[in-house]
């Protein structure tokens, strides 16, 4: 099997992160894989071309060729410009088409099909390509740091359970910070709980149906509740999501105001430590694309089909 691994070119700010390590290409190698890298992929975070030669991986810089190999992997979802090189052959990659639902149309056009990482689940639902904790860590050291308070003066709301809420909570109490987990039976309560607040972290995963409906846990008017100076950190990756002021932002323009209230809403955290969650990512995605590229599509297991998008 040909499997190209291609560099990210973001369409705003920098994305330094690469899909694979060399000590996971090189296990592809070893594993009678075709696999081609894309010069320059990990010079983000000073990885130089030579170590992924070392692997037995061949390094080109044509785009053009790599695009159509049997398998193009990367991070991110591709630009359009790249959905365009595309031809008839099978996607690896974040591709968010919930959030970006012209990434689909432009997958058809290509005749291609996707397996998208951020679908891929265990039985019990748990993502295998994530890193999700890594998100409520960075968005939570950003938080504070925009805070004008030393964490330990700061009162904190935390809406959600999960695993992101779980990486924020870990970096608010290890600091000191008064924090308050909001329960969904409290969510009634919650002009009460937003009063004397400093940073509001939202990590709610919001259903469908009320994005549809455009229904928000926070409005607009609630802002005069908080403290001054608050901060409203969104760790959700919703729009519309629970609250009304929240919009997406980019790793390189993080934050906005509204009404006195500074809105931190990347769609991206683990970006801000690349790094990090370019050894996490390659580690989890490593035995998931030598599955790929063992089996046909139509014998790929259950949690892979599942993830396997065909416009």
């Amino acid at each position: 099997m040909e499997i190209a691994i291609v560099k990210e070119i973001a369409a705003h700010g920098k994305e330094l992160r690469p899909i694979f390590l060399p000590r996971e290409v090189k296990r592809l190698v070893e594993e009678k894989q075709h696999i081609f890298i894309e010069k320059g992929l990990g010079a983000g975070i000073y990885i130089p071309d030579s170590e992924y030669a070392q692997t037995g991986a061949r390094l080109t810089g044509n785009r053009k060729e790599l695009f159509r190999k049997n398998i193009v992997v990367k991070l991110k979802p591709p630009l359009p410009q790249e959905f365009r090189l595309l031809r008839g052959n099978l996607l690896f990659c974040m591709l968010h088409a919930e959030q970006n639902p012209q990434n689909l149309r432009l997958l058809k056009a290509a005749g291609s099909r996707a397996i998208a990482m951020e679908l891929i689940r265990n039985r019990a639902g748990e993502r295998l390509i994530s890193c999700c904790q890594i998100s409520g860590e960075q968005g939570m050291i950003m938080a504070f740091h925009l805070a004008k308070k030393s964490p330990s003066d700061c009162n904190v709301l935390v809406l959600g359970y999960g695993t992101v809420a779980t990486g924020a909570l870990k970096v608010a109490l290890s600091l000191g910070a008064k924090v308050k987990i909001l329960r969904k039976s409290e969510y009634k309560y919650i002009r009460h709980f937003l009063r004397r607040k400093d940073i509001v972290v939202n990590a709610i995963s919001w259903p469908r149906e009320e994005r549809a409906r455009r229904e928000y846990l926070i409005t607009k008017d609630m802002l005069c509740l908080l403290n001054k100076g608050a901060i409203i950190l969104d760790l959700s990756v919703d729009y519309p999501n629970p609250i009304e002021t929240c919009q997406p932002t980019l790793i390189d323009h993080p934050a906005y105001q509204v009404e006195g209230v500074t809105h931190i809403s990347i769609f991206g955290y683990p970006g801000l430590v690349p790094i990090s969650s370019s050894v996490r990512y390659s580690r989890q995605a490593l035995p998931i694309l030598l599955k790929i590229a063992s089996l046909p599509l139509n014998k790929l297991p259950p949690y892979l089909k599942k993830a396997l998008i065909e416009p």
